[in-house]
């Protein structure tokens, strides 16, 4: 935390901090950054005390009090790998369960939402990571649902931005809302794959993502 606030004084910096199940959590870890702002004052050292400190969003008790998080963080970001884990209660190690891994789950969907709604309540940015959102058929979705900001791998950006580009906002947002109302993870994957099909069929033939 030292070395991230000694950076913050020459160029563009934010901290954020993992696995965040509520407030008192979080509070905790903004104390520990104030601490260590003081210690760096103390010692004589420049530093920027107003480093923007937010949450990663991978826990579902985190979302749930999303919008009570968003009165101290400084931005949300959410990370779908260990959210729909946690969320469906499947370790997506064990061979014998990792089936049941399913990003499209409908109780995903309404998680991201929420965040996302949270985060524009409180006018922080939410950014997503992870493996969803690299996936081509997510996408649609995820844009759709108001994410504005994705950070994934560098081989999966240019068809990221493909997929991007080739799709209006107005129908994005259309294929997000039908998908809140389905009931099952294979319903809402077959409503992206149609979408898909019909929004960017040549970008299908390329290779798929691992979500």
């Amino acid at each position: 935390l030292r070395a991230m606030l000694r950076a913050g004084a020459v160029g563009d910096v934010s901290i954020m901090f993992p696995m965040v199940c509520g407030v008192g959590d979080f509070r905790d870890a903004l104390d520990v950054v104030r601490e260590a702002a003081e210690g760096l004052l103390e010692d004589r050292v420049v530093c920027r005390r107003d480093v923007p400190v937010g949450c990663m969003m991978e826990v579902p008790s985190a979302v749930i009090v999303a919008d009570l998080l968003a009165r101290d963080a400084a931005f949300f970001s959410i990370g779908t790998n260990d959210l729909v884990q946690y969320a469906l209660a499947i370790d997506r190690a064990n061979e014998r369960v990792a089936h049941l891994y399913q990003p499209f789950h409908p109780a995903m969907l309404r998680l991201i939402r929420q965040t996302v709604e949270a985060g524009r309540a409180a006018g922080i940015p939410v950014s997503m990571c992870g493996a969803m959102a690299e996936d081509p058929l997510a996408l649609p979705l995820l844009v759709g649902l108001g994410l504005e900001r994705l950070s994934i791998a560098p081989a999966a950006i240019p068809l990221a931005k493909a997929v991007v580009r080739a799709i209006r906002m107005e129908d994005a947002r259309k294929v997000a809302e039908a998908a809140l109302a389905l009931s099952t993870a294979e319903e809402v994957t077959a409503a992206a794959s149609e979408f898909a099909a019909g929004a960017f069929p040549a970008l299908l033939d390329g290779p798929a993502c691992d979500c």
